[in-house]
C-alpha cells in the first residue's frame, strides 16, 4: 500500500476536491441533526445531544480548515482531530438517549462519522484512512456494549456492533480505495512518462548539439566575420585591429561561459515567454540539484508570478544557500517579488499555486504583506 496521498501525487486535483469535503461536512451536521429531532423522544440529556452536534460541527470545521491550500498537505494531526471529535460525538450521543436508546439502526454517529472520514479521502494516504475507521469502529463497539441492554430486538450482541460498525467501517475503506487506487495510477503514470522522456532524451541530444553549434556559428557570424573582412580588405593590421579583437575574444569568451554557468532558474527568469525576470543568488549551484517534482512547482510558480497582476513579476529575486555541518544536504530558499494589491489579493489569486509548492517544500511559509510577497521553503539536495 503506498505511503503517498492523492495530494501529494496531484496537488490541483486534491484542491478541486475542496467543494465535496465541504458537502461531506455539512451532510454529517445535517444528517445527525435530522436523525435527533427524529429521534427526540429517545433524548433524556438534552445537553448531551447538543454537545454531540458541537463536537461533530468541530470535527467538520477541523476537515474544511485542515484541507485548505494554505495549509496543505493535510497533516495526521488534522486526521487524528477529525477521529477523536467524531468518537467524542459519538460518546456525548449515546449520553443523550441513555437507557432509552431501543434501536441501534436509527443511530446516526457511525454513518456521520463515516462521512468525514470520506471526506478525508483526497488528502491522506490509504493507511491513515484504514486506521482512523477501525480506531473509530472500536469506539462505536463501545458504545454498542455499553447501550445493549436497552434494545429491543433480542439477538446477539455482535449483530448490534457489526449494524453500528459497518457505515463507519464502509465508508472509511471506500475512502482508502479510492485513495489507492488513484496514488497508484499517477504513480504508474508518472513512471511511465519518466521512461518515455528518458527514451526520448537520447535522441534530441544530437539535434540539440546541432542547434547549440548554429547558436555559436550565428554568433562568430555577427561579430567575427565582419572584423576578419575588414582586416583582409585593409591588408593590414594595426594595434586598433588588435585591441578590437581582444574585446570580441573576451566578449564572446564571457556569452559563452555565462551561457553555460547558467543554472534552469536563471534560464526561466531569462526566458521572455515566462514573462517574469530578476536575479538568482545561487553560490552553490543547489538549483542544479533540484528533483523533477521541485522544478517543476516552482516553474508553474514563476509563470504564475509572470501572468498575475498582483505583483510586479519583473522584479524576482531567489536566493538559495545551502547549509553548513550537519546541515550541508539542506538548501534554505527565499523567493521574494514585488507586489501590486493588497495582501488577500495576493493570497486569493496565488493560493493554487502555494498549494503546490507547499505539497513538494513541506515547509513553506507565505508573507504576502506589501510590499513584498515572501516565500521561504527548504530542500534536501537530490
Amino acid at each position: 500500500m503506498t505511503r503517498r496521498s492523492p495530494q501529494q501525487v496531484d496537488p490541483l486535483g486534491a484542491l478541486s476536491s475542496r467543494p465535496v469535503t465541504a458537502l461531506a461536512a455539512v451532510a454529517a451536521v445535517v444528517y445527525a441533526t435530522v436523525s435527533i429531532v427524529v429521534t427526540r423522544d429517545e433524548i433524556v440529556v438534552p445537553a448531551a445531544a447538543v454537545g454531540a452536534l458541537v463536537a461533530l460541527g468541530a470535527a467538520g470545521v477541523v476537515l474544511v480548515l485542515a484541507s485548505s491550500p494554505l495549509r496543505a498537505p493535510l497533516t495526521r494531526w488534522s486526521v487524528a482531530g477529525v477521529v477523536a471529535l467524531g468518537a467524542l460525538a459519538a460518546v456525548l450521543a449515546a449520553v443523550a438517549s441513555a437507557g432509552h436508546n431501543s434501536m441501534v439502526r436509527d443511530d446516526w454517529a457511525s454513518l456521520a462519522v463515516g462521512l468525514l472520514l470520506a471526506g478525508l479521502a483526497p488528502y491522506r494516504p490509504a493507511l491513515d484512512l484504514v486506521v482512523a475507521g477501525l480506531a473509530s469502529a472500536v469506539v462505536l463497539t463501545a458504545v454498542v456494549l455499553v447501550e445493549s441492554e436497552a434494545f429491543l430486538t433480542d439477538v446477539p450482541v455482535l449483530v448490534f456492533v457489526v449494524v453500528a460498525v459497518t457505515p463507519v467501517l464502509a465508508l472509511s475503506l471506500a475512502g482508502a480505495s479510492f485513495s489507492a487506487a488513484f496514488t497508484t495510477m499517477v504513480e504508474r503514470w508518472i513512471a511511465g512518462a519518466s521512461s518515455a522522456r528518458q527514451a526520448s532524451a537520447d535522441e534530441f541530444r544530437s539535434s540539440v548539439a546541432r542547434s547549440v553549434q548554429q547558436d555559436r556559428v550565428t554568433i562568430l557570424n555577427r561579430d567575427v566575420a565582419p572584423f576578419f573582412g575588414e582586416v583582409v580588405a585593409a591588408g593590414v593590421v594595426t594595434e586598433a585591429d588588435v585591441e578590437r579583437a581582444r574585446r570580441i575574444s573576451a566578449d564572446l569568451r564571457s556569452t559563452m561561459v555565462a551561457e553555460a554557468d547558467r543554472s534552469w532558474l536563471e534560464q526561466v527568469l531569462a526566458d521572455p515567454s515566462t514573462r517574469v525576470s530578476g536575479a538568482v543568488v545561487d553560490v552553490g549551484r543547489a538549483a542544479d540539484r533540484m528533483t523533477a517534482a521541485h522544478r517543476t512547482s516552482l516553474r508553474a510558480l514563476l509563470v504564475a508570478l509572470g501572468e498575475s497582476d498582483a505583483v510586479q513579476p519583473d522584479a524576482v529575486r531567489i536566493e538559495l544557500e545551502v547549509g553548513h555541518g550537519a546541515e550541508e544536504e539542506r538548501v534554505e530558499a527565499r523567493i521574494s517579488v514585488a507586489t501590486a494589491s493588497s495582501e488577500s489579493a495576493v493570497r486569493h489569486r496565488l493560493a493554487p499555486y502555494f498549494a503546490v509548492v507547499r505539497i513538494v517544500f513541506d515547509d513553506l511559509q507565505v508573507d504576502p504583506a506589501p510590499p513584498l510577497l515572501t516565500l521561504r521553503f527548504s530542500y534536501d539536495q537530490h
